[in-house]
């Protein structure tokens, strides 16, 4: 016990204090900044939440300082049970960019830039989630599904055409985070790929400078619609690598089909549909319906078995007439 104290005082020591946050020019980081540094100082001390509020005072100094304690006096605000509640007070007066009192107003108008990359909207729409996570979390409430709600705005904002058409080929909860992302994955690295290969330096080779300018003039209306046929060619090939993955995925996922048995064709035994019946001799049905009836093999007549069992077919199957 004392050995695991000691560990504790000394690991304590080891963490490195936040400096003082005065909502001031002269501070050395920002407000968001100083959050983060607070949030990990109070995570690798271990400290309890209800002496997290204290810990958070101490750092605070002049404006600042003030601004949180007389928010506290007059208000019904509990930092005790809430100590995030104080980073809230401190973001209404001291964040740079201001901000919604309803976290999650800023979260759903996030919408893509002018000419934004699909990879980047996606980080940034996750940026944003945690970002409202957290100022949920200053006012004692909690965001229950952020991957959901990250997934559904991507998918109906989404910048990229391409991958707007993949994800229209199930419903927007059908998709999950983890799939959407590894769908962009995919996509950035082809893209990546793609750009790299436009951007390699072609090799030098002397040629004749006047036969390449009439060349040149003379084929370059071809060669645009040419180039823009490729690019569109590769395009709705990506679409289509991409829809295969999701649905080869989708078939993967489902159980198998049960396969039905293949039927046994048994050999046609010759006069059984004939009249009059070759069991009992009456005009009146053939031997086919008497057996039926009666629930007799249609092979040798016997009731203790059915034809496919029959030992008489066993011992000659080949002693009886064509196929039936």
């Amino acid at each position: 016990m004392l050995d695991l104290i000691q560990s504790q005082l000394s690991f304590s020591r080891h963490v490195k204090e936040p400096p003082s946050f005065r909502g001031e020019v002269s501070d050395t980081v920002d407000l968001n900044e100083w959050i983060d540094i607070m949030r990990d100082y109070i995570k690798r001390n271990n400290l309890r939440k209800e002496n997290q509020a204290e810990e958070i005072m101490v750092h605070l100094r002049g404006k600042a300082r003030d601004v949180v304690k007389f928010g506290i006096r007059n208000s019904d605000i509990d930092i005790v049970h809430n100590p995030d509640a104080i980073f809230s007070i401190l973001r209404k007066h001291f964040e740079a960019a201001p901000c919604s009192p309803l976290p999650l107003a800023d979260f759903y108008t996030t919408l893509p830039r002018p000419d934004e990359d699909a990879y980047e909207y996606w980080l940034r729409l996750n940026r944003a989630v945690d970002v409202a996570a957290e100022r949920l979390k200053e006012q004692g409430k909690v965001l229950d599904y952020p991957g959901t709600e990250v997934t559904r705005m991507f998918i109906r904002h989404c910048p990229c055409k391409e991958l707007a058409i993949t994800f229209r080929s199930k419903t927007i909860d059908a998709w999950s985070v983890r799939e959407v992302h590894n769908i962009l994955n995919e996509y950035h690295s082809e893209t990546s790929l793609s750009s790299a290969a436009r951007n390699a330096v072609p090799a030098k080779i002397p040629v004749n400078r006047t036969e390449v300018e009439l060349s040149t003039a003379a084929l370059s209306p071809t060669s645009d619609v040419q180039q823009s046929k490729s690019v569109e060619a590769s395009a709705l090939e990506r679409v289509m690598n991409l829809l295969e993955k999701v649905l080869l995925k989708e078939s993967t996922n489902k159980e198998p089909s049960r396969r039905s048995k293949p039927s046994v064709s048994l050999p046609r035994i010759k006069g059984l549909n004939d009249l009059p019946c070759t069991v009992c001799s009456s005009p009146d049905h053939s031997g086919l319906t008497h057996c039926r009836d009666k629930k007799l093999c249609f092979q040798c007549h016997s009731p203790d078995h059915s034809r496919l069992g029959c030992p008489e077919r066993v011992k000659s199957p080949s002693s009886h007439g064509l196929g039936n």
